[in-house]
C-alpha cells in the first residue's frame, strides 16, 4: 500500500473528528439562541425541546478535510457537490417543513445530476434502467435514515457501522477515495455522537440525516466491492439493510394493521413504531436499546464483507443467516403491544 494512503487516512479521520466536534459545540449554543428545536410530542421519546440541524457539522467535518486533501476526480467530486445539495434540501425541511412529494422530487431531479458525474449503478443494463435504480436506492437510503433518527445516537452509530464496513472494503480493494470518504464520515460523526449520545443535546435534524442517507448510499453504488457484478450489489445492500429494514417493517405493518390508509401516507406517518422505539416498549433502555441496534447491524455488515470472495453456494448461506437474523428481530418487535411496556431512560 502507497504510504499516502494511511498518512492521508490519519489527517482526514483527525481532522474530521476535531472539525465536527468543534463545529457541534458552536451549533448548539446557535442553535438554542435562535430556538431551532425538535419540539416533543407524544411520538417522540425526548421530553424536552432539543436543537436540531446537527447535520451541518457533521457535514462541515466530512467535507473540510476531503476539499483540504484535495483527491478527486469528476465521479468523486459528484459525490461532494449531492452531498451538499442533500444537506442544503434537509436543512430547509428542518426551517420550513417542506411537503415530502417536494423533497422527493428535489432527490429525484438530484439523482439526474449526478448522473452526469457518473454517480450511478453501472448493470448490463441499458442507461434508463439503471438511473431508475440509483433513483430508488439514493431516495430509499436517504428515506431510511431519515426515518432511523428516531432515537439518541441511533442513526449517527448505524451510519459509522457502515461507513466502517466501506472503509474495510475499500481497503482490500485498494480503493483509495471511497476509503478517504469512508474515514471522514466515521471521524466527523464520532464527534457529533459525543453530543448526541442519551441524553442527548443535539439532533442530527433532515440536514443530517438527508447527508448521510445519500453519502453512503453514493459509496455504496460506486465503489467496486466485487469482480461479479451481482454480489457488487448485494454488498453495500446487506451492509445499509437494517435502516432499509426498518423502513420497510414500519410502513408494511402500519399499512396492514389500519393505521395509515395508503403506502404513501405510511412513510410520511411518524410513530413511535420503529426498531428502537420497540426495543425500548420491551423494556430496554434507551442506550440499551441503541446499542443492541449497533450489535444487529455489525453483525449484519460484517456478513456482508465476506460476501466478496465466497462462491455462490457460501453466499446463498450467508444470506440465509441475515435473512434468519432479521426474522428474529421481526418477532421481538412484533411482540412490542404485548409487552406494554414503557419508555425507558
Amino acid at each position: 500500500m502507497n504510504i499516502i494512503w494511511p498518512r492521508s487516512y490519519l489527517i482526514a479521520f483527525l481532522c474530521s473528528f476535531i472539525f465536527s466536534t468543534i463545529f457541534t459545540v458552536i451549533l448548539i449554543k446557535l442553535l438554542t439562541r435562535f430556538e431551532i428545536f425538535d419540539i416533543p410530542n407524544e411520538r417522540k421519546v425526548h421530553v424536552k425541546p432539543i436543537p436540531r440541524m446537527g447535520g451541518l457539522a457533521i457535514f462541515a467535518g466530512f467535507v473540510i478535510p476531503m476539499i483540504g486533501l484535495n483527491y478527486f476526480s469528476h465521479t468523486e467530486k459528484g459525490l461532494i457537490i449531492g452531498a451538499g445539495i442533500t444537506l442544503v434540501i434537509g436543512a430547509l425541511d428542518d426551517l420550513f417543513q417542506i411537503s415530502a412529494v417536494i423533497k422527493l422530487i428535489c432527490l429525484f431531479l438530484l439523482t439526474l445530476l449526478m448522473s452526469q458525474y457518473d454517480l450511478l449503478v453501472h448493470l448490463p443494463v441499458p442507461f434508463w434502467a439503471n438511473l431508475l435504480m440509483t433513483m430508488i436506492w439514493l431516495v430509499g437510503i436517504t428515506s431510511a435514515f431519515n426515518a432511523l433518527d428516531h432515537m439518541d445516537g441511533l442513526a449517527a452509530g448505524v451510519a459509522i457501522i457502515g461507513a466502517l464496513m466501506f472503509l474495510l472494503a475499500s481497503l482490500r480493494t485498494q480503493q483509495f477515495f471511497w476509503g478517504l470518504a469512508s474515514i471522514s464520515l466515521i471521524g466527523s460523526l464520532l464527534g457529533y455522537l459525543i453530543f448526541n449520545w442519551h441524553p442527548a443535546k443535539i439532533f442530527m435534524g433532515d440536514s443530517g440525516s438527508f447527508f448521510l442517507g445519500f453519502t453512503l448510499a453514493a459509496i455504496g453504488i460506486m465503489g467496486d466491492w466485487s469482480y461479479n457484478p451481482v454480489k457488487a450489489v448485494i454488498v453495500p445492500i446487506a451492509i445499509l439493510s437494517l435502516p432499509i429494514f426498518d423502513l420497510f417493517y414500519v410502513v408494511i405493518t402500519r399499512r396492514l394493521n389500519g393505521t395509515t390508509k395508503s403506502f404513501i401516507e405510511a412513510v410520511k406517518y411518524c410513530d413511535k413504531d420503529h426498531i428502537g422505539h420497540r426495543l425500548n416498549a420491551q423494556g430496554f433502555s434507551i442506550p440499551a436499546s441503541v446499542k443492541i441496534v449497533y450489535l444487529i447491524s455489525g453483525c449484519i455488515a460484517f456478513a456482508a464483507l465476506v460476501l466478496r470472495n465466497v462462491g455462490t453456494s457460501e453466499a446463498f448461506y450467508i444470506l440465509i443467516q441475515i435473512i434468519l437474523i432479521y426474522a428474529i428481530i421481526v418477532i421481538f418487535m412484533g411482540n412490542r403491544v404485548k409487552s406494554g411496556g414503557k419508555n425507558k431512560k
